[in-house]
This record gives C-alpha cells, structure tokens and sequence, in this order.
C-alpha cells in the first residue's frame, strides 16, 4: 500500500444529509465561513489563543485521519509510505495541494524531519480574504493537521512550523516539522499551541470505535473510480517496475514480426501480454487467433491448427479451415506450446520454416502469412535438454523470450488489476457503480495470489456477485483469501511479547502526559515505583 493509492471517492460516502469517511461523520466546510470563524476568534480571543484554537482543531484532524489510515490499511510498503499519506489527504480533502518530502527518518531512534510545501492555501485565501495581507504566517490549521498526524504516527511529538505564508506575501506556504528531540529549544514558542492531552483521550475513544466497527466491516464508501475496460494492457495501470520494463519490451517487440516465446505461472497474464503486442503491432488489423494446445489430443489439435478436408476422417463431411488460415495476416497464439506431442512438435516446426500448411487429408499446401506468439509454464528449456522438446523448434519459438513475474513478486500492481475487475465486472454483469470498499486492500494485498491475475479476476468476480448494494467488502472475498490475511495479521500481531506489548502502552501513556511520570502512573493504576521499575527494564526493548 502507498500513499498514492489512497482515492477520496473510496473513502468517502455521500448520501442525502450524511457523509461518512469510515466511521466518522463529516461536513462539507467553506473556507469563507472558515476565514469568518478565524477573524471572530481573534476578535474575541485575541491573537495567542485563536492560533491555538485553529491548531488543535488541525491537530485533532490529523490525528482523526491517522488513526483511521492504520485502521483501515495494515499493508503500507513502509511506514514512510504512512507518513506521505498525510499529503495526500490534505491535498484530496482540499486544504492545499499539499506536497511533503521526508528529509531524515529513523525510526528506530524517531528521529524526524520533514519539509511541507502548501500550494493554493484555503486557509491563507480565506484569511486575506477577510483581513487582508498578515504580518506572518496563518496556516494554523495546516502545522496542527500535520502535527497531529505525524505524532499519532510515529508515537511522539512531531511539530510543524510554518516558515513562508501565502497570506503574508510569499508565493505559497512551506512549513518544517520535527520530532521534539531535534527540535530543542527551537520549538518553546509554539508548542503551546500544540497541547492536546483532552484531544488524546478524544482519539483513543474514536479509536476503539474504529476498531469495533472495522470487526464489523461497516460499508460506508462507495467508490466512483472508474478504471479503464478492454483486454489491452493500455488500459491498466501499471506501477511495478518489473512489468513496466516488461511492457517496454513488448512494446518494442511489437513494431517487428519476430516470434515471441512468454514463460511465466499460470495465470500471470500471457495472453494479455501476447493481445498487448498484436493491438500495437504493424498487424493489429488482422485476425487474433488464440488456442490453447494442451486442451486437445493430438488428432484433434492437428485438425484445428492445420484443417482439413472434406471426408479426410469421419465425421469430416466439408472442408475446415485451419487456425493458421484463420491467422493469416494476424496473430496465432499458441498457448501451453510446452505440452505438445513430439509428432506434433515436427509439424510446428515445418510450417514456422516453410510458412505453409496442409489440411489433413490434403496434399496441396497453403502459403499462410501470420506471426507466432508461444506461451508455456513449463521450463521448457530444462525440456530441451531432458530430451522431451526438439532444440530447432525451441530456437525458431524463443527469438524473443519475455519472462512475466508472478503477481507476488509484483504487488504494486494488485490494487490497479483490482480496480479494472471492478470496472469490467460493473459492466459484465449489470452492476452500476459497483464499489470495491477500501479495507478489502488488506486482504488483497496479503494474500499471495498462486493463481495470479486470472485468480485476482475470478476473485473479484465472486466478490461481485456475492456483495450487497454493490459495494464489495471482505466478507465476500472468497474465503482462502480472508483466511490468509487473519492468519498473516494473527502473526504479525502476535510477533511481540506481552511484556513487549505492555512497554509499548507505557510509552504511549508518557507519550499522553508528556513524560510525567506520576500523572502516567496514575492512569496505568500501578505505584510510580513499579513504573520506574519497569522504565528500567524497559531500555532493552526497542519502540514499535
């Protein structure tokens, strides 16, 4: 999962009078009404206390937000990937487009550092629209939604300040945030505005009503992506590099007639593969003809392939055409080429040569123009040298051999397959607007697909037919594909101790009070001598 997966259409549900992001109830804001509040509360608080007002309301969103992206998705490529989605958000929920670079990150030691820049500010516009130019910077709600969804983050204090201010005459807004450690004696003047120890206890209440209702799989979202349909890779987003180096292989195999050989698992997408190179090659006009040679005896398979006459065997009463007559300025497709008899094997090998056929039963041949395209999940090179493939045939078959990846070795490219099958399910069976609801990501992307695209496919479709109201959620996955991610989350979750998971709560709790010990001792309901007793202990056991 990275943070550009994140689509506010999933996540957001809109009905009459109700919006929900998960379980939380939102409101549609106006960033007027906004400006109006902020000049009311300078008005009325004063300067010191309105900036504290707008940033823990900033603060107290962020952490919202946070709490809600590690509830709903547990597969993040890294926790960096967590952290950006904080941009995102900003951005997609319309504050500022919102862009933020991670400049230092340790996590063991949380050591943090990063660079904000907000372009478009609402904030700042909404400012300079009630009170003019300010004499510093405003975005208030900005450092204290990125404040507080960082700390959540990362489990302690993380401060952003704004440094530039579209409001106050610069070009837009930057702001810098640091963890508390690296920021020192920097950071004395703002932190004030960033006291949240009510807003805390606030979050870990919406928390545990997150966590509820996630066992409940509540079905708030509604998806309105529409992905692009057909059976052309063109039509799918492809974010892994191995199959975007793939691609540009097939593409510049494309321009050129030479035979292709594709090897790879069951199911890892040959076929598409092989469509993707005749749609964008000199030969796209002519015929696609596909076969799968492991399906049929040899008897038969010769009579598809090559034809026939009419009384050339029983049941022959009129002359047949062959597949290779039918590829004639096209594309033949040849899968499962690797499962083909050695009689058959000779046969192959004289028409890719001569480029001619003979309809069984006929002694006339028949010139036929066509580019062969062969497909296995064989290693049909160990074959070769066992002695079960002819040498020749592999030669003339692999002039370019393209290798495709299984889907696992691969997942940045699960959620985009996903969200086609959606789109081309919608269609297939009548379902309008049908929805793939955001906490199926987990289990799509914990399960390791041995089936590959095509068993992505026939899930989605099961999915589709087994959901309600046309909102796919877990409980329609097929059930080996639930299964694997409770038994993938049952053992990441239970990769610590207890004693580890209880030194992890105490820090969260100091985290809560920042550092007093005795106001921590006292929600813990333990002494503060048993709390500095295994304070002491604690030194051996690294952060989560």
């Amino acid at each position: 999962m990275k943070a550009e997966d994140i689509r506010l259409e999933e996540l957001i549900r809109f009905q009459d009078g109700d919006i929900h992001m998960h379980t939380r109830r939102l409101i549609v804001h106006d960033f007027q009404a906004l400006g109006q509040l902020q000049r009311d509360l300078l008005c009325m608080l004063g300067h010191d206390q309105a900036r504290r007002v707008i940033t823990r309301f900033g603060y107290f969103w962020g952490q919202a937000d946070a709490s809600s992206m590690m509830q709903l998705f547990h597969q993040w490529e890294d926790k960096s990937e967590l952290l950006k989605a904080a941009a995102r958000l900003h951005t997609i929920q319309g504050s500022a487009i919102t862009d933020c670079e991670i400049v230092r990150f340790d996590e063991a030691k949380d050591i943090l550092e990063m660079k904000c820049t907000w372009q478009r500010s609402g904030i700042a516009e909404a400012y300079m629209a009630e009170m003019g130019k300010a004499h510093e910077p405003v975005c208030w709600f900005h450092t204290g939604y990125m404040s507080g969804y960082v700390t959540y983050i990362i489990g302690k204090s993380v401060y952003f300040v704004e440094n530039e201010c579209l409001a106050s005459g610069a070009s837009h807004c930057t702001a810098t945030g640091k963890d508390i450690d690296s920021w020192g004696s920097d950071i004395k003047p703002y932190i004030d505005n960033f006291h949240t120890i009510d807003i805390q206890w606030n979050i870990e209440n919406l928390n545990q009503k997150l966590r509820d209702t996630v066992e409940r799989l509540a079905l708030e979202s509604k998806q309105l992506e529409r992905a692009l349909t057909g059976s052309s890779l063109a039509n799918v987003e492809i974010r892994s590099l191995e199959f975007q180096q793939i691609l540009n292989i097939a593409n510049k195999v494309a321009k050129f007639d030479s035979a292709v050989l594709l090897t790879g698992e069951t199911g890892v997408g040959k076929d598409l593969l092989a469509r993707h190179i005749h749609s964008f090659s000199p030969r796209a006009k002519g015929p696609y003809v596909a076969i799968n040679c492991a399906a049929l005896p040899d008897s038969l398979l010769e009579s598809e392939l090559f034809g026939h006459k009419a009384g050339s065997f029983t049941g022959a009463v009129r002359d047949k055409r062959g597949l290779f007559e039918e590829a004639h300025n096209g594309v033949i497709f040849l899968d499962e080429i690797g499962d083909i008899s050695a009689n058959m094997q000779s046969k192959l090998l004289r028409v890719l040569q001569e480029r001619e056929i003979m309809r069984v039963g006929d002694t006339k041949p028949i010139k036929v123009d066509f580019r062969p395209i062969c497909a296995t999940n064989r290693d049909i090179e160990k074959a070769v040298m066992d002695g079960t493939f002819r040498e020749d045939l592999f030669y003339r078959l692999q002039v370019i051999h393209i290798v495709i990846p299984p889907l696992r070795e691969r997942r940045e490219d699960i959620l985009p397959l996903a969200r086609h099958f959606v789109k081309k399910n919608s269609e297939k069976l009548g379902l309008p607007d049908l929805t793939l609801y955001p906490t199926c990501f987990d289990y799509l992307l914990a399960y390791n697909w041995p089936g590959n695209i095509r068993e992505l496919e026939n899930a989605i479709e099961h999915a589709a037919v087994m959901c309600t109201d046309n909102i796919i959620s877990p409980e329609h996955l097929p059930m080996k594909i639930r299964q694997h991610a409770k038994e993938d989350d049952y053992q990441r979750k239970t990769s610590l101790s207890l004693e580890e998971v209880e030194f992890n709560h105490i820090r969260r709790v100091l985290e809560l009070t920042n550092g007093n010990r005795e106001e921590a001792a006292e929600i813990l309901k333990i002494g503060v001598a048993t709390l500095y007793r295994k304070l002491a202990i604690m030194k051996r056991f690294p952060a989560e």
